[in-house]
């Protein structure tokens, strides 16, 4: 029987993957000056954490490796273009589905937190911008602080804030590589939502295109 249930956010619980092209496109075109081709470098990237992606670019741009500079890029992609981008297309809604299986969620007191590679002032907007205290707890929230280098390492932790072990969990994942490490994290039991480059490993239990699709029976297995 499932224990408790780790979700992604971005691409999972949230559809920003357009969102997230364009902020990180323009963030790109910004810094380089056109120096770097913004569509080839976002496609080769896509998924990478913050830091590492804007400490790349200072790399093929030969700028002096700066950690407070490459934060300060890495945060400013969210605050200047994100989050600006969000509120201008209103979107303030979870993915399909979401917001009752939450609810189910807490009628049947399975408990559930986020696990997600976005920095903390992007947990903040998410709060803020979704109003996700009506479901979450923010102290139990897994983000990249930095620490922890992928996520493997944050799934793990999201199991042990909520005193499960993590075989004992299901995952909702979108990312190839998230889903791979929810599985090398020791997760058996994986949900993701559709794409083209879904992964085809056995951890993965169904595959939805929102959560109103999600088969309930899984959670009682």
């Amino acid at each position: 029987m499932i224990k408790a249930v780790l979700f992604d956010y971005n691409g999972t619980l949230f559809a920003d993957d357009d969102i997230n092209d364009m902020a990180w496109k323009a963030m790109i075109n910004e810094l380089s000056q056109g120096k770097i081709d913004a569509e080839s470098f976002y496609g080769e990237f896509i998924g990478t954490r913050n830091y590492p992606f804007v400490e790349k670019m200072f790399e093929i741009l030969g700028l002096p490796h700066d950690e407070e500079k490459i934060m300060y890029w890495a945060k400013r992609k969210e605050t200047e273009y994100y989050h600006k981008i969000c509120r201008s297309l209103n979107r303030n809604k979870l993915i399909s589905g979401a917001e009752e299986l939450l609810e189910e969620l807490k009628e049947r007191k399975i408990p559930f937190t986020m696990c997600t590679a976005s920095l903390d002032v992007n947990v903040d907007f998410y709060f803020e911008q979704l109003k996700l205290g009506q479901w979450f707890d923010k102290e139990k929230v897994v983000y990249d602080d930095g620490i922890m280098t992928d996520k493997r390492d944050m799934y793990l932790e999201g199991a042990k804030r909520l005193n499960v072990d993590i075989k004992d969990c299901l995952i909702f994942d979108d990312s190839p590589t998230s889903i791979r490490n929810g599985a090398k994290a020791g997760c058996k039991n994986i949900v993701v939502i559709k794409k083209e480059n879904n992964p085809d490993i056995p951890e993965i239990r169904q595959r939805i295109n929102d959560f109103y699709e999600f088969d309930r029976s899984i959670l009682d297995d």
